[in-house]
C-alpha cells in the first residue's frame, strides 16, 4: 500500500509540473445567410425574413439582406412572388396555405441560390388551454397547459409559443406523438421570461396567457427540438451548442415551414 501511494504521488507531481498555454482563436467567421420563413393556413401577409450572421466580437445587430429574389411555389402549380416590404430584409405575400400541400421556397440573394420545401400537415385543433397547479417542496406553482386530442391515424408534430402578459417565453416547446399517438394530451408549458427581464417565471392570478400552436412537419420538428435541447439549461446540462439542422440548401441557416396555426387566450384564476 505504501508503494502504491508513493507511485501515485510521483505520477501526480510529474503532471503538475507540465503546463501548456492554450490559445483560443476567436477570429470572426465569414457571415452566413439566415432565412426564416413560414407559410400558414391563415389569409395573412406571409413573411420570409433574410439576414446574416455576425462575428463573435461584433455588436448584436444582425444585418438585413435587401434586394433578394424570393418566390414560393406549390405542388398544385401556383407561384407566389414575395416582395420586400417597408422593413429591410422582410419579404411579403398575402396568401393562405392549405394542409396537405407542399410548398417550395427559392431565394436568390447576393449571387447565391437557396431552396427548401415543407409539406403543411393536417389541422389539429386545441381543445382548450388552462392552468395546472403543481406542488414543489410543498409550494404551489401554476403552469400553463394545452389540452388536445391527437389523431390516431397519422404521425403528428407540434410547436408552441407561450406568451404571458404579451411577453414571449424564451423556452422552445415541441411535441410529437411517438409515444402518445391517438391519446388525449395535456402538455405543460413552463414560462421562461427573457434573460434580461426581471419578471418572475411564475404565473399569478390575473396574468394573461396566450398560446399559439403550429402543426409542423418532421424536419421543422427536428429544428425546434434541437433548439429546445440547447436552450435554458444550466451548466453541464445541455447538449454541445451547434446550429440546428436546417431544411434550407447551400449551407444557409434557419428554416422554412409550412404549418397550420391556432391561438387561444385565457386568464389565470
Amino acid at each position: 500500500m505504501k508503494k502504491l501511494i508513493i507511485y501515485l504521488s510521483l505520477f501526480t507531481f510529474s503532471f503538475a509540473g507540465c503546463k501548456k498555454i492554450i490559445s483560443i482563436d476567436t477570429e470572426n467567421a465569414d457571415p452566413q445567410i439566415v432565412i426564416e420563413g413560414k407559410i400558414n393556413d391563415q389569409l395573412i401577409d406571409q413573411q420570409i425574413k433574410i439576414s446574416k450572421t455576425i462575428g463573435y466580437t461584433e455588436a448584436n445587430v444582425f444585418p438585413k439582406v435587401s434586394g433578394a429574389s424570393v418566390t414560393v411555389t406549390d405542388n398544385k402549380g401556383n407561384t407566389y412572388v414575395f416582395k420586400e416590404g417597408a422593413t429591410p430584409g422582410t419579404y411579403i405575400n398575402k396568401m393562405k396555405g392549405l394542409p396537405g400541400v407542399t410548398y417550395s421556397l427559392n431565394v436568390t440573394a447576393e449571387g447565391q441560390t437557396y431552396t427548401a420545401s415543407s409539406k403543411m400537415p393536417n389541422v389539429v385543433k386545441m381543445d382548450s388551454i388552462g392552468v395546472i397547479k403543481n406542488f414543489f417542496f410543498g409550494r404551489e406553482r401554476k403552469t400553463a397547459a394545452v389540452f388536445l386530442k391527437d389523431p390516431a391515424n397519422e404521425t403528428n408534430f407540434y410547436h408552441f409559443n407561450l406568451y404571458v402578459n404579451d411577453i414571449l417565453s424564451e423556452r422552445f416547446y415541441v411535441n410529437n406523438d411517438r409515444l402518445t399517438n391517438g391519446n388525449d394530451l395535456r402538455l405543460q408549458l413552463f414560462f421562461k421570461p427573457p434573460t434580461n427581464d426581471h419578471d418572475s417565471d411564475e404565473l399569478n392570478s390575473n396574468d394573461k396567457i396566450r398560446i399559439e400552436m403550429e402543426c409542423i412537419d418532421s424536419n421543422i420538428f427536428d429544428y425546434w427540438y434541437a433548439l429546445s435541447q440547447q436552450s435554458n439549461r444550466g451548466p453541464n446540462q445541455g447538449t454541445t451548442p451547434a446550429n440546428p439542422t436546417s431544411n434550407i440548401s447551400n449551407q444557409a441557416l434557419g428554416y422554412f415551414s409550412a404549418n397550420t396555426y391556432e391561438v387561444l387566450s385565457a386568464t389565470v384564476k
